[in-house]
């Protein structure tokens, strides 16, 4: 991971004047109060740290869940479009994650070990959704009107301060909206979703970068892994890798194999060199020094997520 910024925000707390008088004080005119004695703010809930650091990992449950979440996105935007008696092609999201799926944060308990990149059908990144591509045949009046129907007009924008004091912006019309409204409540909760994490998760890989105890643990990771004959700078370099041999059409069985002997000296590797461990550590520890503020907002990101969770389950129920 790399970070864009050099410095990571600090809280800064009120602090509390306390007077403290002794009994048997010499007696005569009251002096002035001293300075203010500081107290300590309150520590965050264990409850609340858990929420904060389940909002900033992908495991295989994250993993399972975005899926459900794209898929109820993608059947809403389409039943909103058709009311308008516009045509919608929806976007699949591909096979559910497997439970037990091995990913960059968490080491998967899967049999045998994979990071669930799947062949692509000849189809690499470069080539766009049938919806996009329809989108982009269509005449220019009327392309224009329908990206008017489907994410609003231009200036229907709200901005959205984030925890790092960066602004991100967000469209509040057309049927993604309504579609966002629906799932989570309002369109900033859905981008709250989406952008805090993102942001706070940048702030996290900034604390990696001088973290010697994350440091020694992935240079022991390195080590192995090259030992192993896998050279790779991170877990998440090396799942991108393969997604990349996925998305240049390599066939099935070769990237299956080779997907299955990086997992397996990444599951060899990580036990030997504590790596995701240390992460999980180095987080927990990123997140204590964080401020009430930022840790009140991932904790309402994962509440939030359980309510569009439960909202696209029934409104939207999964593809089978």
């Amino acid at each position: 991971m790399t970070a864009r910024r050099t410095a990571i925000a600090l809280s800064v707390f009120a602090w509390a004047a306390v007077l403290i008088c002794v009994a048997g004080c010499a007696a005569g005119p009251a002096s002035p109060p001293g300075p203010a004695v500081p107290s300590a703010p309150p520590a965050p809930s264990a409850r609340t740290l858990q929420r904060a650091a389940a909002v900033l990992t992908s495991d295989a449950t994250a993993l399972r869940r975005r899926w459900r979440l794209f898929n109820a996105q993608q059947a809403l935007d389409q039943r909103c479009m058709r009311k308008l008696g516009l045509r919608y092609l929806i976007t699949r999201a591909g096979p559910e994650p497997s439970a037990g799926i091995t990913t960059a944060d968490v080491l998967g308990t899967g049999s045998p070990a994979g990071y669930g990149v799947l062949p692509t059908a000849g189809e690499g990144p470069q080539d766009a959704p049938a919806q996009d591509r329809y989108v982009q045949s269509l005449p220019p009046a009327e392309r224009a009107r329908y990206v008017t129907a489907l994410s609003g007009r231009p200036d229907q924008q709200a901005a959205l301060t984030l925890p790092s004091g960066d602004k991100g912006a967000h469209a509040t019309g057309g049927c993604s909206a309504r579609t966002q409204e629906r799932l989570y409540g309002s369109v900033r909760a859905a981008f709250e979703d989406i952008l805090v994490p993102q942001d706070v998760n940048l702030l996290f890989a900034g604390y990696l970068a001088h973290d010697r105890h994350y440091k020694a643990a992935l240079g022991r990771w390195q080590r192995c892994m090259a030992g192993q004959g896998h050279r790779a700078q991170s877990p998440t370099a090396l799942i991108q890798s393969l997604q990349h041999q996925a998305d240049r059409g390599t066939d099935a069985a070769s990237l299956d194999r080779e997907q299955r002997a990086a997992a397996t000296a990444d599951r060899r590797c990580d036990g030997e060199s504590g790596l995701r461990a240390t992460l999980a550590a180095r987080r927990a520890a990123f997140l204590r020094q964080q401020p009430e503020t930022t840790l009140s907002r991932l904790e309402g990101v994962w509440q939030l997520r359980q309510q569009a969770l439960r909202r696209a389950a029934w409104s939207a129920p999964p593809p089978r």
